[in-house]
């Protein structure tokens, strides 16, 4: 079995998965000083990645994180960083990091959601109440009925339609998936790019390295069935994957009824 090109194309898969995470859009609080300098070093660290100089970049994301702790991409960024610099180990722990971010965030966002729909729906009632209260006897007390009916109306039409994402972006375990598969923790590995492939079905990377884990740990059927629906959402098998998966689906015993 070739073994050492597949380890080859998982790290092609997951240099590639680095343009599938995004920074989910949650709602918060505007940004302090210390956040603007954390989003500065954040592109700093991406710009030194996109010139291969992983060290450096792994330095500015930290300072990254050291202002913002919940800034997810700036761990994200040092984890790709970890594993440019083979720092299989130390990436696991930038990707976790990156999931808990995420997660934290994702909690504060919804804090924040809860409290504006609470406050909307207390300044309805308060409204209903002047209304029902304040019957108008003259014009300019009419207009101002006019006024908080027109508030109502629009508070009742107006809905909190900032995102809530209660799982991180597929990217992220695709990521984590393959800095697990480089330190030999296969079922860690295949946990993270099932995860992947149940937040997006029809992202062909997780499944075709899930189809690699799956042929090593003994599971050619399955591993094939991963390829081909990879491959059906359009992404190109590695080579000598396929031929492999049919070697070893050869020697695979026989089932009989």
């Amino acid at each position: 079995m070739r073994t050492a090109p597949l380890l080859f194309v998982l790290a092609l898969a997951h240099a590639a998965s680095a343009q599938i995470v995004q920074q989910p859009e949650m709602r918060g609080p505007a940004l302090t000083q210390a956040g603007v300098r954390s989003q500065e070093r954040l592109k700093e660290g991406q710009r030194l990645m996109a010139d291969d100089k992983f060290a450096e970049a792994a330095a500015v994301f930290g300072e990254a994180i050291a202002l913002d702790p919940l800034l997810m991409m700036a761990h994200y960024g040092l984890g790709t960083a970890r594993m440019a610099l083979k720092e299989y180990p130390a990436a696991i722990a930038a990707f976790q990091a990156a999931r808990d971010a995420f997660q934290k965030r994702a909690a504060q966002s919804e804090n924040k959601r809860i409290d504006n729909e609470r406050a909307r729906a207390e300044r309805i009632q308060v409204l209903k109440q002047k209304i029902l209260n304040s019957p108008p006897t003259t014009p300019f007390e009419a207009a101002q009925v006019q006024d908080w009916q027109a508030e109502v109306a629009a508070l009742e039409a107006s809905q909190d339609s900032s995102q809530r994402a209660s799982q991180p972006p597929p990217g992220l375990s695709l990521a984590l998936g393959s800095a697990y598969f480089r330190t030999g923790q296969l079922a860690d590995a295949e946990r993270e790019y099932r995860a992947a492939i149940e937040a997006q079905p029809k992202l062909g990377e997780p499944r075709s390295n899930l189809a690699v884990v799956l042929l090593i740990t003994g599971h050619p059927a399955e591993a094939k069935e991963q390829l081909k629906l990879a491959k059906k959402n359009g992404f190109k098998p590695p080579a000598g994957l396929e031929a492999d998966l049919e070697a070893a689906l050869a020697k695979a015993p026989t089932k009989t009824p």
